[in-house]
């Protein structure tokens, strides 16, 4: 496991926590006498993710305890009997939540537990320019212009691509700014039967590119509450990337033959015989020691080609303070501590995106894995594409966008039509949620 990086932090101002104490003792630094200092303080932690305790002391718990000796932490991962909503049911204090931004309706907003920490923000000194503004904008966006937490990593979506297959054929590897023609083009020549192995060229991710998508469309309006689904620029993303990933004779076989569902993880990860996955960008950390087994690379997602600098919109995890914390100053030293440089250089190094623009952080990324001469530059090679409209009933109105797709692909229903049905679909479903 990664030890704790000790990099040198700038010392608190003298109005911040510390203030007024004697000077650092030998051997420890401005930043770890100051926490060392604060009062001691109780936190719960947790979040819809359902992250393992052992999960969450790898990537959390250890770093922590160092960092704060005189604070408690007791993470309460998600289960029967400590969703949320159990929690606050029975009263249980709950400080730190943290959760996806596809999470925060669910995890944050709707069990009433969101606030704007923005005046926290401010009393903490934390200088929000050193963030991807990108991510910053998802969270705005969610909380109505404010913040209810700070991002600690961030994801986009990018090409894994498995290199023994490209070799096999003798096929170019994609190169990063690949727009979505010449993907289709290589996954042509990709997707043969060989040796009565079925070979694929493209999968992309459908639940995350419908949310993630470069076209920054959503699949409703959040002030209306009505699907957006049936209009020219979901055509062109249909048409582009799902219609077009399996334009193939063998493609459309193959899904047909594994009863209408389309091809995804297995096909890359376990009989790999998928030549590109366009995936988040986490795909390598989550399956870090079956991907140690494979001849692999990344790079970036493909492109729209009147829009060649644009990337996949940003996916970032949030840590929030919980609206009914007793321990809120705590709380955010917590939250600043995660996004400072020393924690954001041991995310890096692990192999996430860092949510800070820092370059030095960045070029940092994957150093402490086993994979040697990966392209992780192709996470930032692109500027990510405007956050697509955010509403707490989302979801709903993009299943039927995910369920369309394998008939979409195999000819049972041409575009226009699958546009139309999932709208109307969509709006059924929409109907019924306002309903509850």
């Amino acid at each position: 496991m990664i030890s704790l990086l000790a990099l040198a932090v700038a010392s608190a101002c003298s109005s911040g926590p510390g203030a007024g104490k004697p000077a650092a003792e030998p051997g420890k630094n401005a930043a770890q006498e100051t926490t060392a200092a604060l009062a001691p303080a109780e936190l719960t932690i947790t979040s819809s993710s359902a992250l393992s305790e052992e999960a969450f002391e790898s990537n959390f718990g250890q770093y922590l305890k160092k960092k704060f000796p005189n604070f408690k932490f007791t993470y309460i991962k998600k289960a029967t009997g400590t969703l949320i909503t159990d929690l606050i049911t029975a009263g249980t204090p709950v400080d730190l939540i943290f959760e996806s931004s596809g999470n925060i309706y669910p995890g944050l907003i709707n069990a009433g537990l969101a606030m704007d920490i923005s005046e926290l923000i401010k009393k903490h000194n934390i200088d929000l320019n050193r963030f991807d503004q990108g991510s910053l904008g998802v969270m705005r966006q969610l909380a109505g212009g404010g913040l209810y937490g700070l991002p600690v990593n961030d994801l986009v979506m990018v090409t894994y691509y498995n290199k023994d297959i490209f070799d096999r054929f003798g096929v170019a590897y994609p190169k990063d700014g690949i727009t979505w023609e010449e993907t289709i083009d290589l996954a042509k020549k990709l997707t043969r039967n060989e040796d009565g192995k079925q070979y694929l060229g493209l999968v992309v991710s459908p639940a995350h590119y419908i949310r993630l998508n470069q076209l920054s469309i959503g699949a409703m309006d959040p002030k209306t509450e009505k699907a957006t689904l049936n209009n020219e620029k979901w055509k062109l993303l249909f048409d582009s990337v799902f219609k077009a990933q399996g334009n193939m004779p063998d493609y459309m076989k193959y899904v047909t033959d594994n009863k209408n569902k389309m091809p995804y993880k297995d096909e890359f990860l376990k009989t790999k015989t998928l030549a590109m996955f366009v995936y988040l960008s986490d795909l390598h950390t989550a399956n870090q020691e079956v991907m140690e087994q494979m001849n692999w690379n990344m790079a970036t997602a493909p492109v729209f080609k009147d829009m060649p600098k644009t990337g996949t919109q940003t996916y970032p995890f949030f840590w929030n303070i919980a609206s009914n914390s007793k321990n809120k100053d705590a709380s955010m030293e917590v939250l600043k501590y995660l996004t400072s440089d020393e924690y954001q250089l041991v995310v890096s190094k692990r192999g996430e995106m860092t949510s800070l623009k820092n370059a030095d952080i960045r070029k940092e990324m994957g150093k402490d894995m086993k994979f040697k001469n990966i392209n992780y530059n192709a996470v930032y090679a692109h500027t990510p594409a405007a956050s697509s409209p955010r509403h707490k009933f989302e979801q709903i109105a993009q299943k039927p966008v995910e369920n369309v797709i394998a008939d979409v692909v195999t000819d049972k229903v041409d575009v226009n039509s699958a546009l139309r049905r999932i709208d109307d679909e969509a709006n059924k479903a929409l109907d019924a949620e306002k309903k509850k």
